[in-house]
């Protein structure tokens, strides 16, 4: 039911929001030289979300700059390498650009909110179609070490509504090396006929200030045949088990 009412009501509006952030990231390349600017270029050995490739397996190579405010809103845009397994259809994608914009405030001492808004915008189609969307997310961190949080997309890939459920955590082992883990529930069978349980667990040492190495084990739990039921212009994307990943950041 909750599924149903998401594909009925608000997919217009959220299918426009990544032409809206777009728009946004220009206010942010315009603002102020004193602001508080962050920046990341990341080298990885897959791009991996929410249990599934978003590179056939293969490395990528992603880019982030976003701006924060002290009155608590940030604003920003990620740049990433993208292939699906859908080489077999025409005009395929190949670019994704991710702008978002978003608001946190303090609720107490060590409790801190969060809601944000998403685009997903893709320089060609995913599986045969059009599939540049929109993503509403809220979420609630505990001090530094836990975060828990919700994103509903009405219309993800211009297919079907779907809703991310995740929790993550971290741990300072040394000052320079953290433990973090992250467990979700991705609601989206109308989307790829499957509702499953995704996680991981791994490390990151700081080299530096700007060099961050970060090795982790990705894993889903998934039941049957993922391929029963395909057809044209099905998304079905690479999904991942007993999956190693390796990033490599750099960033100020």
């Amino acid at each position: 039911m909750w599924i149903n009412l998401l594909n009925k009501r608000g997919t217009m509006v959220l299918d426009n929001l990544a032409k809206a952030c777009y728009l946004g990231l220009g206010l942010l390349l315009a603002g102020p030289a004193g602001a508080d600017w962050h920046g990341k270029l990341s080298f990885l050995s897959d791009y991996v979300y929410r249990g599934y490739s978003k590179s056939r397996g293969n490395p990528v190579v992603q880019g982030q700059l976003d701006y924060q405010a002290e009155a608590g809103w940030f604003l920003g845009a990620a740049l990433s390498q993208a292939s699906f397994d859908d080489h077999d259809y025409p005009n395929y994608a190949t670019v994704e650009a991710k702008p978002f914009v978003g608001m946190q405030w303090p609720l107490s001492t060590d409790w801190q909110a969060e809601a944000s808004a998403y685009g997903y915008l893709y320089d060609g189609d995913v599986f045969g179609k059009p599939s540049d969307f929109g993503e509403i997310a809220a979420a609630l961190h505990y001090q530094d070490s836990l975060s828990g949080k919700i994103a509903v997309a009405p219309s993800a890939y211009q297919r079907q509504a779907t809703v991310d459920y995740e929790l993550s955590y971290r741990r300072d082992v040394t000052d320079n090396f953290q433990l973090s883990a992250g467990l979700g529930f991705y609601q989206a069978k109308n989307l790829v006929g499957k509702e499953y349980l995704y996680w991981n667990l791994g490390g990151s040492w700081f080299l530096n200030r700007h060099l961050v190495i970060d090795l982790r084990y990705v894993d889903v739990q998934l039941n049957g045949n993922y391929a029963d039921g395909w057809r044209y212009g099905v998304f079905q994307p690479r999904l991942l088990s007993n999956h190693l990943l390796l990033s490599v950041s750099v960033g100020f």
